[in-house]
């Protein structure tokens, strides 16, 4: 039988709902040696977790997945039985069929949560940006190191088909060498529209594009870049910035900075709330062959294309490559984060080489250098280390 990991989920937003779908969808469709069931949610009040759960067992969209519907084989294996709705955190927390947390909370008490997790004894997933800023991120790993606890960032996008085919293709030499890259992740949010109290307008929320938007294209830079066999460079820093404000709440609009990797490659990586992504290409990686352009959105991204230079440049490659990879499911894979999870913790380790908390470390870095240098209301937030 599969190792199966039993799942405590904290929070009942979106990014819960899509992590909790996936953990319902066979683990034979993918493959997987690991299996999941979710023992326990938490939400502010019983009634919400409760309707969390109900959801889980209905299905929305019977003829888009056949038959049976998206959650047949779940219901079938008991990946729901016996789920507590719990109305607070601390109950999922305390919960001795819960061997893992899954934190889907807004990032500004992502510290908070996980601290409390932790200090429980549960092993954890959090959602990006993993912390407010790196003090908050370094307690969690001494507290996670102390207890000999699994902790990592869920940054899904690592674990998808088309990031592992995206790194061969860099690494295989095909393209030749890799000179720059810049990863764009915008969405014309319409702010304006928004009530005050909005996650992405609210400063008390963390909000602004900075912090909500900056792991995806950061994640394509650590990929594409940092983790290249070329790269001798571990400790990559912002060498400039810039913060566009969003001026009614004083969060930013946009915000722009440059990477630099020592004796390889720059990365330029833009985040933006109140404009349109480039559908083609929310990431160009600029090599001496061909350019790799990945296509919005750079989250889970559907497909990448190789692209020749123009008649006017050097280049060796002529004809222009799409490669598709599709996403499934209705979260749309973000199941492949938490298997990798399952292993992990099946296997007695305390965090991935997938997703190693050295590299979170590095991408709060780049968070805290950009908002620091910036003029938004976040510039001089304190961390809740020591709350």
């Amino acid at each position: 039988m599969a190792f199966t990991l039993r799942w405590g989920i904290i929070a009942t937003g979106g990014i819960s709902t899509k992590f909790a779908e996936d953990l319902l969808v066979n683990p034979a469709t993918r493959n997987s040696d690991v299996a999941h069931k979710i023992a326990a949610v938490g939400s502010r009040s019983v009634a919400s977790a409760q309707k969390f759960i109900d959801r889980l067992y209905s299905d929305p969209s019977p003829n888009q997945w056949g038959e049976d519907g998206w959650n047949a084989w779940a219901l079938q294996n008991g990946v729901l039985d016996g789920a507590k709705a719990c109305g607070s955190y601390s109950e999922v927390f305390a919960d001795p069929n819960v061997d893992a947390v899954y934190i889907g909370t807004p990032h500004t008490v992502h510290h908070a949560n996980a601290k409390a997790a932790l200090l429980a004894g549960k092993h954890v997933l959090c959602e990006k940006p993993f912390t407010f800023d790196l003090e908050e991120l370094e307690e969690l790993i001494a507290i996670a190191k102390e207890n000999k606890l699994f902790l990592m960032e869920a940054v899904w996008t690592r674990f998808q088909p088309i990031a592992y085919a995206v790194q061969d293709l860099l690494t295989s030499g095909r393209l030749g060498k890799v000179k720059r890259m810049t990863a764009d992740f915008s969405m014309n949010y319409d702010p304006d529209i928004r009530p005050d109290s909005n996650r992405m307008i609210d400063p008390e929320q963390g909000g602004g594009s900075l912090l909500d938007q900056g792991p995806y294209p950061s994640v394509w830079a650590m990929l594409a870049l940092h983790e290249h066999p070329s790269n001798t460079d571990e400790h990559p820093r912002v060498v400039a910035s810039y913060q566009r404000i969003y001026e009614r709440s004083g969060v930013d609009a946009a915000s722009t900075w440059v990477v630099s990797w020592k004796d390889f490659a720059d990365a330029t990586l833009v985040t933006d709330m109140t404009a349109s992504g480039y559908d083609d290409a929310c990431v160009v990686i600029t090599c001496e062959d061909a350019d790799l352009a990945i296509a919005y959105p750079p989250w889970r991204p559907e497909s990448f294309t190789i692209v020749p230079h123009s008649k006017y440049e050097p280049g060796s490659i002529r004809e222009r490559e799409v490669h598709k990879f599709p996403a499934t499911t209705p979260g749309g894979g973000m199941y492949y984060e938490a298997d990798e999870v399952a292993r992990c913790i099946r296997d007695g380790k305390t965090e991935s080489g997938r997703m190693p908390l050295k590299e979170s470390i590095i991408t709060q870095r780049w968070l805290d250098d950009v908002r620091k240098a910036g003029g938004t209301v976040l510039k001089n937030r304190k961390s809740t280390v020591g709350n």
